[in-house]
């Protein structure tokens, strides 16, 4: 009779990095999800810091730092004293990872088109760009965008981390390229309150950079590619909402 019971050596079961990464994972983006985001800061934490003119991007960027410890930190002090790996055992290397820039570069370029075609649509309009609340009457500093982006950053540094390495490098060894489908679940559920064709574009964006950073040993070049996406999405609303940039 086959054991329930958690194990290494066999078919069934899970080791224990596959069961601390699912279990510590889950943790840390509930948490991440509940204190982490703009609604909590705007609840809790609204008129704390001192007013200035980026004072409207406040929660976004209380977003963007909360992602980068829940979801780079903490996995990287769990690789490193829990798991006591190296984290380059997590996709973190940087070691070769401009040898595939052609590849990647390919990539960004195919989403350019389809993020034009996605900007004529009614639902994108309306939820990007991301940094609506420095649009005053139909204008928007560069500089403003400028600091947004940078630090927008910061999140595909975070996503990418926690997405396609703790989860995806932390589970491969005991589930193999099957260790996408798992990571593709949350990945693409997290993105429910953005517009529909962005999510189920989701599935196929997140598999692909799965597969390719299994492949490539790290997701540095995913990093970038997803951030290079998101700032033409946002230069494309302003397009098609007529927002001058001054």
């Amino acid at each position: 009779m086959t054991s329930n019971k958690f194990r290494s050596d066999g078919d069934t079961g899970l080791d224990f990095q596959s069961s601390f990464v699912i279990l510590s994972s889950l943790i840390f983006f509930t948490v991440f999800w509940y204190f982490g985001r703009t609604p909590f800061f705007q609840d809790h934490l609204e008129g704390v810091f001192p007013r200035t003119e980026l004072t409207p991007l406040y929660p976004f960027f209380f977003f963007c730092i909360s992602s980068v410890f829940y979801r780079t930190l903490l996995p990287i002090l769990c690789i490193k004293f829990v798991l006591k790996k190296n984290l380059g055992d997590f996709g973190f290397r940087l070691k070769g990872s401009g040898h595939q820039s052609k590849i990647y570069l390919a990539l960004f370029i195919a989403m350019l088109p389809i993020v034009v075609l996605a900007s004529t649509t009614a639902p994108f309009q309306e939820f990007y760009p991301q940094f609506q609340t420095v649009i005053v009457d139909q204008q928007v500093y560069w500089e403003d965008i400028l600091a947004f982006e940078l630090v927008y950053g910061l999140l595909f540094l975070s996503g990418e981390s926690f997405w396609r390495g703790y989860i995806l490098f932390g589970l491969e060894k005991r589930f193999g390229m099957n260790a996408i489908l798992i990571m593709l679940i949350p990945y693409v559920m997290s993105h429910y309150e953005k517009p529909f064709m962005e999510t189920m574009g989701a599935i196929v964006a997140g598999s692909v950079l799965g597969y390719l950073a299994l492949k490539h040993r790290n997701f540095w070049l995913g990093v970038l590619v997803h951030w290079g996406v998101a700032i033409f999405m946002g230069l494309m609303a302003l397009y098609q909402r007529g927002v001058e940039i001054i």
